[in-house]
């Protein structure tokens, strides 16, 4: 029965226990699916499921149709021109870092647009050359190149040799890698493996594409100083690429540096324009083109190539060149390099498109010279990442750890170690959260139904007795041992401590009554003899085991009141509590190591007759339990209750306390009751509420 009262409820019903509850409502017995059913579904086939999966693998077929024209259209092209700009020029730049002619970075920026087009999720992403992957298969083509030092394959890119055989086999090189590392990727699409994504949060991924942005920085400092700096992708290697140009930099071209500086600060100052007024400019200004024009008119016209030796890219063939078979025997030699760069690739990809898929709220699907300055200009929004550091510090030192520790990690280990070890780390401060919970004391707030933390209140009520403990996380084989401590801190007392002493009691008294030395009076069972004595060594040393098990008094002639004086002074620790609740509404599971310790934890309790209640538990839970056999004769499948204020009341009906001891100014009043007609509409209807079920 519910009775609104303004903005408050009184609610009457009976104390429900799980098992009562179940019978009274008619609990309904489920098939839980098999791994056999979950197989046949995934393998049945119906129009709705091919439909479903060709639009997941045609994301365009879906998004087509709804698009605005006249809304959108004219906003993306002109982002198209735009992204498109910084993409041929960054292609251009990257393919530098992949020691092969530039003008296959145009190939590179013009064919992942296309074909991201028709199977891409994201609306922002513009997928192309991206700096750390081209220095990962820059670092494969050096290795396989034979009998040519890093600074010739570096001098050969810059100026456009005419060694054609040894840019055809870097080409070759390249694009082998390139082929194996897109099958790799093909086949984690069709397995469906893109679900590791959901192990990327937002903490590590803003780590990730930070370090990945400075190791975009360290990589084109070379271009800059127009330094022979050999590619590396191993642990360390940013580390080996600084000492290798600081051990270089009196060879530093000062034209090159110089020049880079200038387009890098004006790059800089006229993003931010376009990012400060982007409100009243029609377009953003194309920086990157103009500077590009410009730089290359002045180096034109003033020979910076000859007067002062600054690299230039030189010819470009026109139309594309003819396809070619990939080499096999590269395909066996490049497997492990290549299963690291799609790793690393799809990793990348993701994180740049879940920054804009959280900004601008849409999903998407997991599986699915002056070059230099301009590849640094784009950098700037990545680096400004680190501002995060704070803000993550202020709002959860755990998040603000991850970002810290990933960056690290990519930075010292590179993207592709450094991303298995920075997910392990994120994976380890869960388990570290879970294995130190913070587990709490709860009473009764305000003499209602609702239970807090007793220190969070002032107004609390605790009923004698009473203990009530939550613990807010799964408990397994990591915290099992931590979950016991704070529970024996909570109630104050160690059950197995007490539970030996109170054995080793009923030993000596066993061994009193046998010789007919007790006598039980109105204040307790004393001792007729004052000068008997025992062996407390001998108690301490045989039967140990029997120590643990159940205390039975059923031979005794009498009750023994463990909270009153024993005989001969015997010591055993008076406990008040007789009856802990255990909350459990955030328990979602328990391992087999803990299910046998939190059973071995009840039934010290149940052994020293303090009752334990279990509440808020899901009936998955309990099934499993049951399942593992976790019941018998001591802990039994009836101290489980919905809620915690079901198993308060029904201690203190059990222990049969009168109302007077919580609330005596409570009196039966006549109150109103809403319940639903079978029109849908709500009657009211006179009832008395016990005030026994009441604070």
């Amino acid at each position: 029965m519910i009775e609104p009262i303004g903005n408050q409820y009184i609610v009457a019903r009976p104390v429900y226990s799980a098992n009562a509850f179940g019978e009274e409502h008619k609990k309904k017995q489920r098939h839980h699916k098999t791994f056999l059913d979950h197989l046949k579904v995934c393998c049945s086939c119906s129009t709705q499921k091919a439909k479903r999966i060709a639009l997941s693998l045609f994301p365009i077929a879906s998004w087509l149709p709804a698009y605005r024209i006249k809304e959108w259209l004219l906003s993306d092209i002109v982002s198209g021109i735009s992204t498109g700009l910084v993409a041929v020029l960054q292609g251009l730049a990257f393919a530098l870092l992949v020691t092969i002619p530039p003008s296959y970075g145009l190939y590179a920026a013009f064919f992942p647009v296309i074909i991201y087009f028709f199977l891409g999720t994201s609306k922002h992403i513009s997928v192309g050359p991206f700096p750390v992957l081209s220095m990962m298969v820059g670092a494969v083509v050096v290795r396989l190149t034979p009998s040519e030092s890093t600074a010739a394959l570096e001098l050969s890119n810059s100026s456009m040799s005419n060694d054609s055989s040894a840019d055809e086999y870097k080409v070759m090189v390249a694009a082998t890698v390139t082929i194996l590392s897109g099958i790799i990727q093909l086949l984690m699409g069709v397995l469906q493996i893109g679900f590791v994504v959901i192990y990327l949060s937002e903490s590590l991924i803003s780590g990730f594409t930070t370090a990945a942005a400075v190791h975009v920085l360290v990589s084109q400092l070379k271009f800059m100083l127009q330094l022979n700096v050999p590619a590396h992708t191993d642990p360390f290697s940013i580390f080996k690429v600084l000492n290798s140009i600081f051990t270089q930099i009196e060879k530093t071209n000062i034209a090159d540096l110089v020049t880079s500086l200038i387009i890098l600060l004006i790059v800089f100052v006229v993003k931010e324009i376009n990012q400060r007024y982007k409100a009243k400019l029609p377009v953003p200004i194309p920086i990157e083109l103009i500077m590009t024009v410009i730089a290359t008119g002045v180096s034109y016209g003033f020979d910076f190539k000859n007067r002062f030796e600054v690299a230039v890219v030189g010819e470009m063939k026109r139309g594309f060149q003819s396809p070619s078979a990939p080499d096999m025997q590269i395909f066996q030699e490049t497997i492990g390099d290549s299963f690291g760069i799609a790793i690393v690739g799809f990793v990348v990809a993701f994180s740049v498109a879940s920054v804009y898929s959280l900004k601008y709220d849409y999903p998407i699907d997991g599986n699915q010279s002056v070059l230099a300055a301009l590849a640094l200009g784009n950098l700037k929004g990545m680096l400004m990442q680190f501002t995060e550091i704070r803000r993550l510090w202020q709002k959860d030192k755990y998040d603000c750890l991850i970002w810290i520790m990933t960056f690290i990690f990519a930075i010292v280990l590179g993207l592709g170690l450094g991303l298995a070890a920075s997910v392990a780390f994120q994976l380890l401060t869960i388990v570290f959260r879970t294995q130190f919970p913070k587990c709490s004391t709860l009473a009764n707030v305000g003499r209602s139904n609702v239970y807090k933390n007793k220190k969070d209140y002032a107004d609390m009520y605790e009923p004698e007795g009473v203990k009530i403990f939550r613990c807010p996380s799964p408990i397994y084989f990591a915290n099992i041992h931590f979950f016991k401590q704070k529970l024996i801190d909570a109630v104050g007392f160690n059950p197995l401590r007490i539970l030996r002493k109170r054995n080793k009691a009923l030993k000596k008294i066993r061994k009193l009554q046998k010789k007919g030395l007790l006598q039980v009076t109105p204040k307790g069972i004393i001792c007729t003899n004052d000068g008997f004595k025992d062996s407390d060594e001998e108690l301490d040393n045989n039967q140990i085991e029997g120590l643990d098990q159940p205390i039975n008094t059923t031979d005794l002639p009498f009750e023994i009141d463990w909270n009153a004086d024993l005989p001969l002074n015997t010591m055993v620790p008076k406990i008040s509590l007789h009856s802990l609740i255990l909350d459990f509404s955030a328990v979602s599971f328990l391992d087999i190591s803990s299910m046998r310790g939190l059973k071995t934890l009840l039934q010290e309790f149940i052994r020293i007759n303090v009752d334990v209640y279990i509440v808020g538990s899901d009936d998955d839970f309990i099934e499993k339990l049951v399942q593992c056999e976790f019941f018998d004769d001591e802990v039994k499948d009836s101290i489980f209750f919905l809620t915690i204020h079901d198993a308060v009341l029904h201690i203190l009906m059990k222990k049969d306390y009168s109302a007077s001891k919580f609330n005596s100014s409570q009196e039966k009043q006549p109150k109103f009751d809403f319940t639903i007609n079978t029109n849908g509409g709500l009657r009211n209807r006179e009832c008395q509420v016990p005030v026994e079920t009441k604070f």
